[in-house]
């Protein structure tokens, strides 16, 4: 998938974002804790709007359990289109949390479908576990996390200061399981206000949540509602509707043709020529947040905010024995996979022959289109995938042959953005040498030095740092070019 698409889609089912003035209103009530069984506010539907464009809507039902008595599910939805890359991109999430009666989780299913392909997490918590099943059309993999505490899930950050009852100055703490990073996390939150604005309609509290690196704020009004959520620096934020306007946004997409994502991800940056044949570059970042330490191995030095990339160094060293492993992503156990691989580069031969050979089988038979997948068999199935579909595909057939490979995910100088875009690639083991990069997007063996590494990993929870990063960054300077 996507880097910037899919860092969105983390956040749609967790609390979404708003602009706008808000003021104090005054001596601010005390609103009493509720009960799951007395929630009056069954169904809510909310419009979603990214970087100026309305893209979607979320609706979200609490109702007692058909099949538990005593229980309740809360049902949530997220349905997005927009322009990406040019392409009409329809993404479509649906959670089903079985919750007891005081909103700690029992059982969940989450299904995702982006551009047709699917991807479901299933699973229920047993004692001091949950065990979960994770399904896409590379395979199944079954996970356990333990818990000590009581655990909710992340449906719950929209309930849980209106239940527990809301004051000025009340805070809450709590562990939730997150569906779109397989993942445990905790959420704080405080009530820092009761304002009144021309969005809101009413006095409502301001609410300010933490999760996943992330800061939202949610405007609830004194019945709990939530009238107004935003994040992002205000760039996503939805607001509540009704159904009718709710859904209103598929006609609104289908007119849109401005590239939001493209607009609010793109790393502005000194134009850079030829990119695809530098082996050389020194850039100076600005808006990287304190504490995010930037790689600095092989052939990418970094210190501080500003880093040097040269292809000519000493590549990054280190154990490559693990990245032999199939995973859900790169499914390089799959006869599908394992006996293209071999058509591609049957016998023996060095890494940079299978690797050379990899590249021109994709170049020539995997288009290059901003479709998002979630496993390597998507891409192999539809011939055609973006950069990350691009490196699951290449991790899996290098590692059918053999080669220990890993995904990172970073920045590429892009010339027809004239900046640099959020980008996933390889880094291929070569015995004796070390890790390569490798761009199966760009059909290059060995990466340009436009190439900024930001970290490695393939699952949605391993790319959560980058959250902080997507609309903040920008590149202050460029310097010491250097071409192959």
């Amino acid at each position: 998938m996507s880097l910037a698409l899919r860092l969105l889609l983390v956040l749609l089912l967790a609390g979404c974002a708003a602009p706008g003035a808000f003021r104090d209103a005054g001596p601010a009530p005390e609103t009493p804790a509720q009960t799951l069984a007395t929630w009056p506010h069954r169904e809510l539907w909310a419009g979603v709007v990214f970087n100026g464009e309305k893209v979607g809507f979320t609706r979200r039902e609490v109702r007692p359990a058909r099949d538990a008595p005593g229980r309740y599910e809360i049902e949530s939805e997220a349905a997005i289109r927009l322009r990406f890359l040019g392409v009409d991109k329809r993404i479509s999430l649906r959670a089903l949390d079985r919750v007891g009666p005081d909103l700690t989780l029992e059982a969940f299913r989450y299904e995702n479908d982006v551009d047709g392909s699917a991807l479901r997490v299933e699973g229920s918590v047993v004692g001091r576990s949950i065990r979960f099943s994770v399904t896409s059309s590379g395979g199944k993999e079954d996970r356990t996390l333990p818990v000590e505490r009581p655990v909710y899930p992340s449906s719950a950050t929209a309930l849980f200061p209106p239940l527990r009852g809301m004051a000025l100055g009340r805070s809450y703490r709590y562990l939730v399981f997150h569906g779109e990073t397989q993942a445990l996390a905790e959420v704080e939150q405080q009530v820092l206000g009761w304002e009144t604005g021309e969005l809101l309609g009413e006095p409502a509290y301001r609410v300010l949540t933490r999760l996943l690196g992330v800061e939202s704020t949610t405007w609830h009004a004194s019945d709990g509602r939530p009238l107004l959520e935003r994040a992002l620096q205000g760039v996503l934020f939805s607001a509540l509707e009704d159904e009718r306007a709710a859904r209103r946004y598929l006609v609104e997409a289908s007119l849109n043709k401005r590239d939001a994502m493209v607009d609010f991800s793109l790393v502005r940056s000194p134009p850079i020529a030829e990119p695809r044949r530098l082996a050389r570059l020194e850039l100076t970042l600005e808006g990287l947040p304190a504490g995010f330490a930037l790689p600095s191995e092989g052939g990418q030095a970094c210190a501080a905010a500003r880093c040097v990339i040269d292809r000519a160094a000493r590549l990054a060293q280190g154990d490559p024995a693990r990245y032999l492993k199939a995973t859900l992503a790169a499914p390089s156990n799959l006869g599908e996979i394992s006996s293209l691989a071999k058509k591609i580069f049957p016998g023996e031969g060095t890494e940079a022959d299978k690797i050379k050979s990899i590249l021109a089988w994709m170049d020539e038979n995997i288009a290059k289109e901003a479709i998002d997948t979630f496993s390597a068999i998507d891409v192999l199935r539809e011939r055609r995938a973006e950069c990350q579909g691009h490196a699951y595909l290449f991790a899996a057939l290098a590692r059918a042959l053999g080669i220990p490979t890993r995904i990172v995910n970073g920045l590429a100088y892009s010339e027809a953005h004239a900046g640099f875009l959020y980008h996933s690639w390889n880094e291929a083991w070569i015995a004796g040498r070390g890790w390569q990069p490798v761009d199966a997007t760009f059909g290059q063996a060995h990466a340009d030095a436009t190439h900024l590494k930001l970290l490695e990993g393939e699952a949605p929870g391993e790319l959560l740092p980058l959250v902080s990063l997507v609309g903040r960054l920008r590149v202050a300077a460029v310097g010491a070019l250097r071409h192959w």
